[in-house]
């Protein structure tokens, strides 16, 4: 069983899930709050998971959590179920594992350090929705997705841009293509740096730092006093994020199958 991160205050991962939820509820079709936590639905995205789902934030058992998610998904195609819940994560991950459902675990990383050293950001320009979208596109098309759940995946990107009002940020190579991207999304106090990505013949250069690294710059001039990131807990990017700075702060586990 994995513990969650000590790192950070109650108070930080408080804002981090209102954050993210703030943001949820501008992109997705509907957030209805429930005693639990919340159900997310957007029947214009269906085969978008991250806007058709239940948000668990009580401590609940791996029998009650599906039983609510069969009340409350039960219009849905597939269910997805995230817990923000730090106590009852890690048991509810070996659950559901043992049951045969998918899981993921990401893990919420907190500025609350200096990096190893310093990034050359004046490669990082401000970028284009459109071609945004497109070096999204090329992101999701490395997955073995059909064509309609790539074109949802791709519209949900460019609506998630416009209402959260994320600035863009990119690198281009020397014939103008954009070929690393991250968003930057701010209320104001609190920013998230989201959606990395670099494109595979533009890799080991140093460009998803420094899209990273802008980002961090951009949120800093801004006076954000709270600046976060998401990665998958299991995978190499959150040594990068380490190594701009980022702590982690807090766990958030997903669990679906059709």
């Amino acid at each position: 069983m994995r513990r969650s991160p000590a790192a950070g205050s109650v108070d930080e991962l408080g804002r981090v899930v209102a954050f993210v939820r703030e943001n949820l509820a501008k992109t997705a079709d509907d957030l209805r709050p429930i005693q639990a936590g919340c159900v997310v639905s957007t029947p214009s995205l269906p085969a978008v998971w991250s806007v058709n789902q239940i948000r668990v934030a009580l401590p609940l058992g791996f029998e009650s959590v599906i039983e609510l998610a069969e009340e409350q998904l039960a219009a849905t195609r597939y269910v997805h179920i995230v817990t923000e819940n730090q106590d009852s994560g890690p048991g509810l991950e070996d659950a559901f594992r043992a049951a045969g459902w998918k899981t993921e675990r990401e893990v919420w990383m907190v500025l609350a350090a200096e990096p190893d050293g310093a990034t050359d950001t004046s490669v990082v320009v401000d970028a284009d929705e459109d071609e945004v979208t497109e070096m999204m596109r090329r992101w999701y098309s490395e997955d073995e997705l059909d064509a309609g759940a790539l074109d949802q995946l791709v519209e949900f990107s460019r609506r998630e841009v416009r209402a959260c009002g994320d600035r863009l940020l990119g690198v281009r190579s020397s014939d103008g293509q954009l070929v690393a991207v991250s968003k930057l999304r701010s209320d104001g106090r609190t920013a998230q740096v989201e959606d990395v990505y670099t494109a595979p013949e533009a890799r080991g250069r140093g460009f998803g730092r420094a899209v990273v690294a802008r980002a961090v710059e951009l949120a800093r001039d801004d006076g954000h006093d709270l600046i976060f990131i998401t990665a998958d807990d299991n995978d190499w990017p959150k040594q990068l994020y380490a190594r701009v700075g980022f702590r982690p702060l807090g766990l958030m586990w997903q669990f679906h199958h059709d």
